[in-house]
């Protein structure tokens, strides 16, 4: 199956029709008196607009009957009353419309943010998290425009299509059933466009995330994908997934179009029918040349409204489906409350640091995730886990840190073992001083304890920042020096020195880092691997190079495992990736020695 087509399932559920409509009204019922009085003004507003067609058919029938100056002029003066006093209305509508819309919006993104803060990390973190951005940022974009923008031009054309063909059917019965000769045009061409167009543009949002997602995925696993050689494959899945967008967008523009046909055929042929029509009553005297001129007036005065009701469906489509998308998000917070994070039977103890049986996870959206892996890291030692982006690699540290309960299998530590460590990629400055930023793990720990940390992760500076502010010569709650994304995860580091865990797992935690910092960093987490057990998921195949034991991830299982040079000395990913990293290097890795035949190159 082809990623393209992958990249169109939905990886967070989507809320439907009904449900939607549901919390639609139930912001509604919030403000009831508000909703009653938007309905009203936009009624009285239609009703004002008809007034100028009504007095132009008075003033023909006027001019026609040689009525005289003062009956022209007070129909013009009653025309213009009526625009005017339409427009202030009109006006008065929008205001309260839109106050109302944006404090239903409001209530709607707390709503859909509480919910997104409340989400288990098995429900986003699947290698997709692209899906969940998009609809926090892009579907509530999209509602909101339809709120603010859209909202008031559909409201007040739905008002004045009721209202004008009420007005028709008042002026002459037979004049209002001619200009439902247009009916049919409208209907048959809303239709297929409804048809159609909520499945293109439901795809169009799908194929956006997607897209998105392999620009993150790229951008963010470059070290990754430049260690496997995998940069190729990587733009290509970006090139194939905007292609997919693209295509989908031109196909939603041809939905449009077609409407627009339907539209314009429908006025004419509603139009002709009007003077027409007309043109036979009025011969038979039924009926006065005004009266059919209002009669073509209240029509053509349908063509605004129709057109904008018509066309706003494409706005009202994409909004549905904005709305959808973020209803799907409140839904899947209750159902995933009670959904266990924790447990992957860490307490069961193992004569080894780290010891992985039979285990299996996948993540409920996708069906990403690893499989039947098995793995032994003996106590004091450190095991890297490498590989491309979606391996599996990260998905194993989070279940062994217990952040996924694993589908089958289990996972043990050794018996004087606390819980793991985990260290990610992400950089989380924290607000107050170097030492506040440290007691967060430890909340005890005296001055010299933080010293000790810092020192033994290399972090000078932040020792004698600690200095200062124990001195008391930075009276804020801020910092006294400037923090950058190396200071930052070297505070981390230390942090992790402080908490002193016998098991510590380091997901890509220099992946952030840039490069000036990126060697004291690593510096500092080699200390902290220094007599623990560790986990390392390396972005960089150098940084595997210390480890005691690496294990190559591929598909959700490993498919290689020993040492660097052992790696090094067997055909196969890690040796292919090593050689196409270093071949540009004056002096490249060679294998130090062969393996023997006892020793593991390969999983079962």
């Amino acid at each position: 199956m082809s990623d393209s087509t992958n990249s169109i399932t939905p990886l967070l559920p989507i809320a439907s029709s009904a449900r939607v409509r549901a919390v639609v009204a139930a912001l509604l019922r919030q403000h009831p008196g508000r909703a009653a009085g938007v309905a009203l003004l936009f009624l009285a507003a239609s009703a004002l607009g008809i007034v100028m067609p009504a007095c132009l058919g008075r003033i023909v029938d006027a001019v026609s009957s040689d009525a005289g100056f003062a009956t022209i002029a007070g129909w013009v003066v009653g025309a213009g009353a009526g625009a005017i006093g339409a427009a202030v209305v009109m006006l008065w509508a929008v205001r309260v419309l839109t106050g109302l819309v944006q404090d239903m919006l409001a209530s709607l993104r707390e709503d859909v943010f509480t919910s997104a803060m409340r989400l288990p990390v098995s429900a986003v973190d699947d290698g997709e998290s692209a899906d969940l951005l998009s609809r926090v940022t892009g579907d509530v974009d999209a509602v909101a425009e339809a709120g603010g923008n859209v909202a008031p031009t559909l409201l007040s054309a739905a008002f004045a299509i009721a209202v004008s063909v009420v007005a028709l059917t008042a002026l002459d019965p037979w004049l209002a059933l001619a200009g439902i000769a247009s009916a049919p045009f409208y209907v048959l061409g809303t239709r297929a466009f409804l048809r159609r167009s909520r499945v293109v543009f439901r795809e169009v949002r799908m194929r956006e995330a997607a897209r998105s997602q392999a620009v993150l995925d790229a951008v963010e696993g470059i070290d990754t994908l430049t260690a496997f050689n995998e940069q190729e494959h990587a733009l290509a899945r970006v090139s194939e997934r905007a292609e997919a967008s693209i295509r989908m967008q031109i196909e939603g523009v041809r939905v449009t179009n077609r409407l627009f046909r339907w539209i314009n055929g429908g006025e004419l042929v509603g139009l002709a029918a009007i003077l027409g029509t007309g043109f036979l009553l009025q011969s038979a005297g039924a009926i006065t040349v005004g009266m059919v001129t209002t009669a073509a007036l209240l029509f053509h005065r349908l063509f605004g409204p129709v057109g904008q009701l018509i066309f706003g469906l494409n706005d009202i489509q994409r909004a549905a489906i904005g709305l959808a998308r973020l209803v799907g998000v409140i839904d899947l917070t209750p159902a995933a409350s009670g959904v266990t994070t924790g447990g992957s039977d860490a307490a069961t103890t193992a004569s080894a640091g780290i010891e992985v049986r039979d285990l299996t996870f996948h993540y409920p959206t996708t069906g990403r995730g690893i499989s039947d892996v098995n793995l032994q890291v003996s106590s004091g030692t450190t095991a890297a886990l490498v590989g491309t982006s979606g391996s599996g690699k990260s998905t194993l540290a989070r279940v062994i840190a217990g952040h996924h309960p694993p589908t089958s299998g289990s996972v043990h530590l050794a018996a004087n073992a606390d819980a793991p460590y985990y260290l990610s990629q992400e950089l989380h400055q924290f607000r107050g001083t170097i030492a506040d930023n440290l007691r967060l793990v430890a909340p005890d720990a005296s001055h010299d304890d933080m010293i000790a940390a810092l020192q033994a992760v290399g972090a000078g500076w932040a020792v004698d920042a600690l200095n200062r502010e124990s001195g008391g010569a930075d009276p804020s709650d801020e910092p006294v020096v400037p923090m950058d994304e190396g200071r930052i995860q070297q505070l981390a580091v230390a942090r992790a020195f402080l908490a002193d865990p016998s098991v510590v797992i380091l997901d890509e935690a220099t992946a952030d880092v840039g490069l000036h910092h990126r060697d004291a960093v690593e510096e500092a987490i080699a200390a902290l691997r220094k007599g623990r057990t560790a986990l390392l998921i390396a972005h960089r195949l150098q940084q595997a190079t210390t480890a005691e034991q690496i294990v190559v991830f591929a598909d959700g299982r490993p498919t290689q495992r020993g040492t660097h040079e052992e790696l090094l000395s067997i055909d196969g990913l890690y040796r292919d990736s090593w050689l196409a990293q270093t071949s540009n290097t004056l002096h490249p890795r060679t294998p130090t020695h062969s393996p023997s035949p006892n020793e593991e190159t390969e999983t079962p």
